[in-house]
């Protein structure tokens, strides 16, 4: 008899810690549940960016190419016999008393060359939009007496208020002090004119239909992601905005100066990783403004300090070798998906409370069994 109600009261206990654990299993189920939900809804580049600790006012600083241009002669644009020559002038129109500001698009191909450059269509009669023939080379890359190379960095500030990474100077001449200023580069208002740049921002697509960049200058820019062309904003021209948004079906929608934007013919895949590659030259002596805006964006970014102590964290991006891309695992703000995690506790926690369940029907089972007996020997 004794026996009988020793084993009736163990099975209640295994029952009675059966039933507790189940609930805590519960409450952690809902818990995570919870949380997945919340990270599904908060897929957003404020929300991932604020998880790799990308805070208001964090530095983001982008390894950038910059290319000391020579001014090139100025011509006589009445003398008919070196009108032909004028078609090869590129740097310099402001000092040579003709300067016509203009937009130009069409000065170069719609897909990068093979080393990630833009490639040269030659460009209108049009006198001051000249890029024609080997002379385009000069501009990206560096050419004896012609252009000289130099690494630099920019450094995009983290607004969180708008999720926005953004740069703007309009007093723009990041040669003066690399390179003080010559008579071949222009310097009589004592700053470095006649250069140009290259830079590259890996990003994350997130196709979430808020994603938008922007990018303000004067003078020759193209912006291509990937290795089409999303924003042909060529010429000598005053400052003028190229922007574009990507859709929700991860669609590119550009436009150059306040015209609709309009389907680019490029289209990004969620979750994908991709490059927004930006050249820009400043052609004249005039002025010069850059400035950069990626609101709603997730840049591939490293958690490192810089050497130069320049910036908190770092594009993860190499000039020196443009098709190299960082792959999303070796960026910080892109890093593994805590989604992932969530779903395996939730599965673990799932089959873990299906084997208490069972547990709970053996152990009802048992004590239900020995209560009978008991109770038939009493009878």
């Amino acid at each position: 008899m004794k026996k009988k109600k020793t084993g009736f009261i163990i099975s209640l206990s295994i029952l009675f810690v059966a039933l507790a654990t189940m609930g805590g299993l519960i409450g952690g189920v809902k818990g995570a549940v919870d949380d997945l939900e919340v990270a599904l809804n908060e897929n957003t580049a404020n929300a991932i960016l604020a998880s790799a600790e990308v805070k208001n006012d964090t530095v983001a600083s982008v390894p950038i190419l910059y290319y000391d241009q020579v001014m090139d002669d100025c011509i006589n644009l009445y003398d008919i016999e070196k009108m032909p020559l004028v078609k090869t002038r590129q740097f310099e129109w402001e000092s040579c008393g003709y300067h016509e500001s203009s937009l130009e698009s069409g000065l170069v191909e719609s897909v990068l060359d093979t080393n990630f450059l833009p490639k040269s269509q030659g460009g209108e009669l049009l006198s001051n939009r000249g890029t024609s023939g080997d002379s385009f080379e000069r501009w990206f890359n560096q050419v004896e007496g012609k252009s000289k190379s130099y690494a630099g960095i920019i450094n995009l500030t983290y607004d969180d208020k708008i999720a926005s990474f953004g740069y703007r100077n309009e007093e723009f001449y990041p040669l003066d002090e690399i390179d003080p200023a010559s008579e071949e580069s222009v310097n009589s208002d004592g700053h470095n004119h006649l250069f140009t740049l290259s830079l590259g921002i890996p990003f994350r697509v997130l196709a979430d239909g808020r994603e938008e960049f922007s990018i303000d200058a004067d003078d020759d820019t193209w912006v291509f992601v990937g290795d089409t062309l999303v924003l042909d904003m060529g010429g000598v021209h005053d400052a003028i905005v190229g922007r574009f948004r990507i859709n929700e079906a991860g669609e590119i929608y550009s436009a150059v100066g306040n015209i609709e934007l309009a389907y680019s013919g490029v289209t990004l895949n969620s979750g994908s990783g991709s490059i927004i590659r930006i050249f820009h030259a400043d052609r004249n002596s005039k002025s010069s403004l850059f400035g950069i805006r990626m609101a709603n964006m997730v840049p591939n970014v490293m958690n490192t300090t810089l050497a130069q102590n320049e910036g908190e964290v770092e594009v993860a991006y190499d000039p020196s070798n443009p098709s190299y891309v960082a792959p999303l695992g070796e960026s910080l703000a892109v890093g593994p998906d805590n989604r992932q995690s969530l779903m395996t506790i939730i599965i673990i926690q799932v089959v873990t409370l299906g084997a208490m369940g069972a547990l709970v029907v053996v152990s009802i089972s048992v004590a239900y069994r020995y209560s009978r007996r008991d109770h038939n020997q009493a009878e």
